[in-house]
């Protein structure tokens, strides 16, 4: 008969039996996981058709994708369409991709294509940021399951570039929950799917049946509005990417291990005029002055570290017309008072501008632009504002100086008539009006040959390169801290490739 073993011999065979099952089972995938940090998640939540510009930019493309897509020089790339031509001036025929299909298993195709267009065309999706990309279209038609065919109204070279702001939607599912509940439940064709869609963060994970497959199987973005906050989640690990780090932390973030990556925005930075009320900046001797009585050499090798360059035009590199041979305006102070006193104003002058602050540089920036000015005899009272305010200005005309920040881009479709509209005679509360300008956008808009309408544009860079519509300071560069974890990562533009994010774990 066989003695019960003793109670410490019976938990060591059962460790030991427990230990040999562990080691001999088979090895379990440790899931791949990036965190992202950014200043603020879309107000829209996850409706990629309600914001257009940044932060949200930034993520539209992990759950979506466009027609059409910038590339890293600013050429225009395939995405869901593979191919576009023009049939006639007003008639563009879309080739789109075969075999794809949304999140929730709906088919992209002609039909699907049409629905998202014909969605910003109704009165429901008019108010919406992405409309003013298809603002020209007057109909879609399906010519075939895979093949559209959209007229516009007006010749418009443009829309193929117009349409990578314009992120897919599958129709069917969007017409049945409608726009509130697909925001908080979306579906796309993009590289991951919504998990979690909340107000302070995304949790995204692996879409399987995406055409552009993610090599990452989750994905979390989190509101920090802090940049000092975003840095130290960056350096302490708790995020691997830290969107719009400040230029005073880079060597930080450097220091720490990561990597930054110097995102251009298509965009430049303006301090601009107010010319449609009673100031001295009507007179088009001041304006000038004001840009000459700046050192913007020294803001950009002092203040921003060297890390983009002096504006020399309202287009940024990259965009369509830019011009490589287009200097900048001088820096003269001696030249800035003369011009000064021919205007009338020997003695100089006082301003208010009204400054809105994101980022930590900027209040030492314009307090620079307040040094300079001062030396040349412009007294500026800085008025800061909050963004309610900034918006007042921009929808209402409420402003509170004769003066605000504001960049000139052109994103998503890289023209620059895309700023130009919001600064000219056909904003709804102007704040600048020049005729001259006025008629060459059209003119522009109605000229399909795109080397005709690039020298048209090209005039009118020129024309307010010889008469600023501001204070020319720099063009936009933002960086992003990227962690050691992150092995793939790459954003022409901000448009990032979410499908080849990878981890080098």
């Amino acid at each position: 008969m066989m003695r019960p073993k003793p109670p410490q011999l019976r938990r060591r065979a059962l460790l030991t039996s427990l230990l040999t099952a562990l080691l001999t089972a088979p090895a379990v995938a440790k899931e791949s996981e990036l965190s992202f940090v950014i200043s603020q998640l879309p107000p829209g939540r996850a409706n990629p058709l309600t914001s257009g510009g940044f932060p949200p930019l930034l993520i539209w493309g992990s759950m979506f994708d466009a027609l059409t897509e910038i590339g890293e020089n600013g050429t225009l790339q395939p995405s869901l369409a593979t191919a576009w031509r023009a049939e006639s001036l007003q008639r563009w025929i879309i080739t789109l991709r075969e075999g794809v299909v949304f999140s929730n298993g709906e088919p992209f195709n002609a039909e699907a294509a049409k629905g998202t267009l014909d969605f910003l065309m109704s009165d429901a999706g008019r108010p919406l940021s992405a409309f003013r990309e298809v603002q020209s279209i007057s109909t879609v038609s399906v010519r075939d399951a895979y093949t559209l065919d959209i007229a516009t109204s007006t010749p418009d070279s443009m829309l193929p570039a117009k349409l990578a702001g314009v992120w897919m939607l599958p129709p069917q599912y969007l017409s049945e929950v409608g726009a509130e509940t697909f925001a908080r439940k979306p579906h796309g064709t993009g590289p991951f799917r919504a998990a979690r869609i909340g107000i302070e963060v995304f949790e995204l994970e692996r879409a399987p049946q995406a055409w552009q497959p993610a090599r990452l199987d989750r994905l979390v973005v989190r509101a920090l509005p802090d940049p000092t906050s975003r840095v130290q989640a960056l350096i302490s690990g708790a995020a691997d990417v830290a969107f719009d780090v400040g230029v005073e932390d880079i060597e930080a973030v450097e220091e720490s291990g990561a990597r930054v990556d110097y995102r251009r925005r298509a965009s430049v930075e303006v301090w601009q005029f107010i010319t449609e009320r009673p100031s001295p900046l009507q007179d088009a001797r001041v304006r000038l002055a004001l840009n000459m009585a700046v050192d913007r050499d020294s803001i950009v090798k002092t203040l921003l570290r060297g890390r983009t360059r002096v504006a020399t035009q309202v287009a940024a590199p990259g965009a369509f017309a830019f011009d490589p041979d287009l200097p900048a305006i001088p820096y003269d102070p001696a030249r800035a008072r003369q011009l000064l006193a021919e205007a009338g104003f020997p003695n100089g002058l006082d301003l208010a501008f009204q400054v809105f602050v994101e980022g930590p540089a900027d209040s030492a920036i314009y307090l620079k632009v307040v040094e300079d000015l001062a030396k040349a005899g412009v007294r500026i009272k800085l008025i800061r504002a909050t963004r309610q305010q900034n918006l007042d200005g921009v929808y209402n005309g409420k402003w509170l100086g004769s003066a605000f920040n504001m960049n000139w881009g052109s994103l998503p479709s890289l023209d620059p008539l895309a700023a130009m509209r919001y600064h000219s005679c056909f904003w709804s509360v102007p704040w600048i009006c020049r005729r001259d300008l006025a008629d060459l956008m059209v003119a522009a808009d109605a000229e399909f040959d795109l080397d005709k309408r690039r020298t048209i544009v090209r005039d009118i860079i020129h024309r307010l390169h010889a008469d600023p519509p501001g204070i020319l300071l720099y063009d936009n560069v933002h960086p992003d801290g990227i962690g050691p974890r992150v092995a793939e990562y790459e954003a022409p533009f901000g448009f990032i490739r979410y499908h080849k994010l990878e981890t080098t774990e």
